[in-house]
């Protein structure tokens, strides 16, 4: 799926950006406003799925055939892996629950991004999150937990970049890892013009 080949769906969103809109069916390149963030809308199978919110695919410009993934392994607790999986899109266009992810605006004005499968939320680990290389997990959700707090961002390019609020660091695809499935996700300092830093 390229970027040139994406386009833009207008709808209005309803209750401000505290709440998530229901949205019909809609094919996997499309592209749905949240507010003024630009995302990619997912019909979802499985474990967990609300008809009340829509849910969301998020995967690296570095390698746009992968996806935020939750390791089904270890899904079932807290500190889930959080990894780049092959994007899962099934003949009638739905997708795995685990792939899947409702995005909410807090009232901080940042975004928290829950996982369809579990309802955890996306998490940096607090033992490691004062360098490079912070582990991406799931976690219950913790209020005022700024560790499960982003800010996002829509660069030029269409793009989207998520800095954590606790760290100020960047969510980022390993370069190291890159190019198959289990590619780590990780928090990372800012890099300029580098695609594993930017997510559709």
């Amino acid at each position: 799926m390229r970027n040139l080949k994406r386009f833009l769906v207008s709808m209005t969103v309803l209750a401000g950006f505290s709440a998530l809109f229901s949205a019909p069916a809609a094919q996997a390149d499309e592209r749905v406003d949240l507010g003024q963030l630009s995302l990619r809308p997912a019909n979802v199978r499985g474990a967990g799925f609300s008809a009340q919110q829509q849910a969301y695919l998020l995967g690296p410009a570095s390698d746009e055939s992968r996806c935020l993934d939750a390791d089904l392994g270890t899904i079932n607790g807290n500190g889930t892996k959080i990894q780049l999986w092959t994007c899962i899109i099934n003949p009638d266009n739905t997708i795995p629950a685990n792939q899947a992810w409702y995005i909410t605006q807090i009232p901080e004005g940042h975004y928290r991004f829950q996982n369809v499968h579990n309802g955890r939320y996306l998490d940096a680990d607090l033992g490691s999150i004062n360098r490079n290389g912070t582990k991406i997990q799931l976690w219950d959700y913790m209020a005022g937990g700024s560790n499960q707090w982003f800010t996002v961002t829509e660069n030029p390019e269409g793009f989207l970049r998520l800095q954590n609020v606790r760290s100020g660091r960047y969510l980022d695809s390993d370069l190291g890892t890159a190019g198959r499935d289990g590619g780590v996700v990780q928090l990372w300092d800012y890099v300029a013009g580098a695609k594993n830093q930017w997510w559709f």
